[in-house]
């Protein structure tokens, strides 16, 4: 028999298929499910890293403070004005927030009749409207300065500030450093950054303005915001020597242990899902091959007919190679498809953000195409090596 065409090879691979519909069915739906469970695995498994890294990072695993460090005189050193924005273009940095400080000794009391020597822990700053979605807090009532209200006698309770001194709204007004301030919010718990939580914020124009001893020149901390949780010791070097080029005498500091534990926990959860994906794998491949060898020896009398009437042996295998790549190709389409509804519909239960990975999206066909060919060439060689005469006494 001649060699066959690239497009005579496709119509003689597309034979059994389309005769045997039901069987190419089923068979393109074991693959599918094993692409599916695939899919499935990989974004179930994403959707949830996902969750939980953002929980990790709402809770401050994604932050470094920036603080004037002590030198060798035991006397804090000042950070630069320059310091927010060299710290701004360190690789990997998101946003920045700076606290400024107010005189010290400036107290926080519910009101003025408490004596000074009753502190309660509270401290006071000065923070400027982009300061709260630096560190990606939220307000719990009331709301965060603004450009109109950053000059005004107005402050803004931190969760913790709020509590000990026993205001629940906004609307009342507290002592702070002598003088009268309105409560026009309180802010949410913010995690792990338990200074933001005790703390009372005063309007950066209004602090520089009318806070007496009010040093414009000093900030208190800078909070560093992290691009996916980048939080490594060389990042933290990096973020030091951009504040203060010209003293070692730094302190960057994460929010707790929470760093560490969340690359912990974005490795296991990726290793993770390699790991299952895998066996999704194995399970799809072992499906082909066994639909392939089945296949085998279903159509033994029409591999010996073919063979009789002068069909080459490496066209008996492309032939079956061929039909592999089309189940495996019809079955990772719909594996993908089903994987993606699947990882859609509990997300939605567990009112998660669905997350599928792209190369699993555009891999997924493709892996099943690999799979196929790599099942279907022992079947393929095995009908490949049938004598006629062997294979004509099934008919």
């Amino acid at each position: 028999m001649p060699r066959l065409s690239v497009a005579d090879s496709i119509r003689t691979a597309l034979i059994g298929p389309r005769s045997r519909k039901m069987r190419t069915a089923l068979s393109a739906l074991g693959v599918a499910v094993g692409i599916a469970a695939l899919t499935a695995i990989t974004g179930i498994a994403a959707s949830n890293q996902a969750e939980l890294l953002a929980e990790l990072d709402s809770l401050g695993a994604n932050m470094l403070v920036v603080e004037p460090g002590y030198g060798p005189d035991n006397k804090p050193v000042p950070l630069p004005d320059t310091s927010p924005g060299m710290i701004g273009r360190v690789d990997g940095v998101e946003e920045v927030g700076v606290l400024e400080k107010v005189p010290e000794g400036t107290g926080v009391y519910r009101n003025d009749l408490i004596p000074e020597s009753q502190g309660n822990g509270l401290t006071a700053y000065a923070a400027s409207p982009d300061f709260l979605s630096s560190v990606e807090g939220s307000v719990a009532q009331g709301s965060w300065f603004d450009e109109a209200n950053r000059s005004l006698p107005v402050t803004v309770l931190g969760a913790s500030a709020a509590a000990r001194m026993g205001v629940t709204a906004p609307g009342v007004r507290v002592w702070i450093g002598e003088q009268w301030y309105t409560v026009i919010g309180i802010l949410d718990a913010a995690g792990l950054a338990e200074s933001i939580d005790a703390s009372a914020f005063l309007g950066d124009r209004w602090a520089a303005e009318h806070v007496s001893g009010k040093d414009d020149d000093t900030i208190a901390s800078i909070y560093v915001r992290m691009a996916d949780g980048k939080t490594s010791e060389a990042v933290r070097e990096a973020v030091a020597r951009a504040a203060n080029p010209s003293s070692e005498y730094v302190q960057v500091s994460g929010l707790g242990d929470l760093a560490g534990a969340r690359e912990t926990a974005n490795d296991s959860l990726s290793g993770l899902a390699v790991g299952l994906a895998a066996i999704a794998l194995l399970v799809g491949g072992i499906g082909i091959a066994n639909t392939m060898v089945v296949a085998v020896l279903e159509r033994r009398g029409e591999i010996g007919l073919r063979r009789a009437l002068g069909a080459r042996s490496g066209q008996i295998a492309g032939q079956f190679v061929a039909e592999a790549i089309v189940l495996g190709g019809l079955g990772g389409l719909a594996g993908v498809l089903l994987g993606g509804i699947g990882v859609f519909v509990y997300a939605a239960i567990q009112s998660q953000v669905a997350t599928i990975p792209v190369a699993v999206l555009v891999g997924g066909p493709i892996v099943a195409l690999a799979v196929g060919v790599i099942a279907g060439l022992y079947p393929a060689v095995s009908a490949a090596r049938l004598s006629p005469t062997a294979a004509l006494r099934t008919v």
